[in-house]
């Protein structure tokens, strides 16, 4: 079992550090992300993905540099998951059939579609990456955006740990 989510240290700074916990100093802040070009190794299905989901977080600020690799496993996990559904149709079983001594045709037993395996796997991943960019009302509830300046909206300039102090 995981535990909580580490709080940004400029979050404790404005809501208390009530564990008196030590800031950590060299916390990375990242520029956002400019480009918002998806990464040429991503499926076409996947790129569909990413040119609808990509400007959206870029918007909401939730889209910087170093997240580029977390979004493309995302957008590959979507795009597989509206694929295997749509292979999966309205079959979640399916029934095996042999031939008999005869070589007819006989029903032998059901068993789980595997694109319904594909599916439900494949959302999963999908949930794990977009939790980390807040994609449910939940979720959002624990993203915190980092400044990308100053946080008191001075010189964003100034050496980074005197943000802290």
């Amino acid at each position: 079992m995981a535990g909580r989510t580490p709080k940004p240290s400029a979050l404790k700074l404005v809501t208390g550090n009530p564990g008196k916990r030590s800031l950590n100093k060299q916390e990375p802040d990242p520029d956002y992300l400019v480009d918002l070009t998806a990464p040429a190794w991503l499926s076409a299905r996947a790129k569909a993905v990413w040119d609808d989901i990509a400007p959206r977080l870029s918007r909401a600020k939730l889209l910087t540099e170093v997240d580029v690799e977390a979004l493309a496993h995302g957008c590959e996990a979507i795009a597989n998951f509206r694929y295997s559904s749509a292979r999966a149709g309205d079959q979640l079983v399916k029934t095996k059939t042999v031939l008999d001594q005869e070589g007819n045709p006989v029903e032998a037993g059901e068993h789980i579609n595997p694109w319904t395996l594909v599916q439900s796997m494949s959302f999963k991943q999908a949930t794990a990456v977009f939790a980390k960019f807040g994609m449910t009302p939940s979720d959002r509830s624990r993203v915190v955006i980092q400044p990308q300046g100053d946080l008191f909206g001075g010189n964003s300039e100034k050496d980074p740990a005197d943000r802290y102090f």
